[in-house]
């Protein structure tokens, strides 16, 4: 081969690497669907999208937040929890009073006050937002479990039958709130201050602090923000369930991390995008759905699921290794 053609064609190779580097796990997404579809042939239906999109609605709300967690370099291990609590204090509240504008008030302003409780231990006391939000993990699933005596609480409403029903193309209320959780949060990462100093923070917070930037107040807020998707998270699960459990929402958490990672957001933080979250998002519910409609046992589902996710986070790696090897070539 002449240097000529040599020369043209590592433009085309970088390109092809900054595609499969961008949108490598989208064609892992594909290849999965086509995957269970071979196994199930229920699977590429339009119910069952929906009713994928449906069961994974909370973890994709939550994905949102975790998002903006991870590009300011914080972590929150509670949403799961927080959902189990702040159902649990809907549930109670409405069973008290009979009124679900209270029982959604006072859900709501649970996973916010934690959230806010948690940022200000990590901002002013200087505690590890790990440490932090794991100990919440802790204490909010226990005062969850304390509260309703490890029992469920059934919640019977218009509103919860309303989150089941269908509007348009089996589309539920579910769905749409995480659509609408996406597109907001797009808009507050790319076109708000709070997204810019998410960004800013999770590069070089000191550097962010010497530009005169309140971090503490930005920091603040954005926990704040995740509070508010975690309310949002746990009417969508107390309205699946028809009830509030204090043993809801387990391991949500970890889905919507790795939903986070898998899509190709770096864990190290300072950059990121939520339409890699969405289609990390998307391949977890997929993987979610696709497998426990197979008939296996949960010890299985774990270890086929946990199999994909590695592979799925290896040929990322690879993917970013070969677009640095073109680009330290060209």
């Amino acid at each position: 081969m002449t240097n000529a053609a040599s020369m043209n064609l590592k433009p085309t190779r970088g390109r092809a690497s900054e595609l499969l580097a961008e949108y490598g796990l989208l064609l892992m997404l594909a290849v999965l669907v086509v995957l269970f579809t071979a196994l199930n042939g229920r699977f590429l239906t339009l119910a069952n999208f929906t009713t994928l999109l449906a069961q994974n609605a909370a973890m994709m709300v939550v994905a949102v937040g975790m998002t903006f967690a991870i590009i300011s370099r914080n972590i929150d291990l509670a949403p799961a929890s927080l959902i189990a609590l702040s159902g649990t204090v809907l549930g109670l509240v409405y069973a008290a009073t009979g009124s679900m504008a209270l029982a959604l008030g006072a859900g709501f302003l649970t996973a916010v006050v934690v959230e806010v409780f948690n940022a200000l231990l990590i901002t002013r006391a200087g505690i590890n937002p790990l440490i932090v939000t794991l100990a919440c993990w802790i204490w909010a699933r226990g005062l969850a479990v304390s509260l309703t005596g490890a029992q469920s609480i059934r919640v019977q409403h218009p509103l919860i039958d309303f989150m089941n029903t269908p509007l348009l193309l089996q589309i539920t209320p579910p769905i749409v709130i995480a659509g609408l959780a996406f597109v907001l949060g797009g808009f507050m990462l790319n076109r708000t201050r709070l997204g810019r100093y998410t960004y800013a923070m999770g590069s070089d917070e000191r550097a962010t602090i010497q530009a005169g930037v309140p971090t503490t107040l930005y920091k603040v807020g954005m926990f704040a923000m995740f509070g508010v998707l975690v309310g949002a998270a746990a009417l969508i699960t107390v309205s699946r369930l028809g009830a509030a459990a204090p043993d809801a929402a387990y391991g949500l958490e970890l889905d919507a991390i790795v939903a986070v990672i898998i899509g190709g957001n770096p864990f190290q933080g300072g950059e990121g995008k939520l339409r890699r979250t969405l289609i990390g998002a998307l391949f977890i519910a997929v993987l979610n759905n696709g497998l426990s409609n197979l008939g296996m046992l949960d010890a299985q589902i774990a270890t086929y699921k946990g199999a994909a996710i590695i592979l799925a986070l290896l040929f990322g790696v690879v993917s970013v290794r070969l677009l640095r090897s073109q680009r330290r070539t060209v």
